[in-house]
């Protein structure tokens, strides 16, 4: 599965259930590091009216792994499926 920069912002957030293929049960999304990479909104753009503009370079150089609650990592190109956490 392909995530851009703020949904990986997002989903560090909410940290649903994934499923991942190759590994039997389901899996929550504990974090993706990331680090170095530009913030949800760029700084300063935001206003009364105006909410901010997202970065450049949604699918730039972002990570291929996430940590999931069981400490372990997995490829995000391998999640089949996500929903909200319970």
């Amino acid at each position: 599965m392909k995530f851009h920069l703020s949904q990986l912002h997002s989903t560090n957030k909410s940290k649903p259930i994934v499923e991942v293929v190759g590994i039997d049960g389901d899996l929550q999304w504990d974090y993706c590091d990331l680090e170095g990479l530009p913030g949800e909104i760029v700084p300063g753009t935001k206003t009364m009216h105006h909410m901010g503009v997202i970065p450049k370079g949604q699918w730039d150089n972002l990570p291929e792994k996430f940590t999931a609650t069981d400490g372990k990592e997995y490829k995000i190109d391998d999640i089949s499926s996500i929903r909200p956490s319970k």
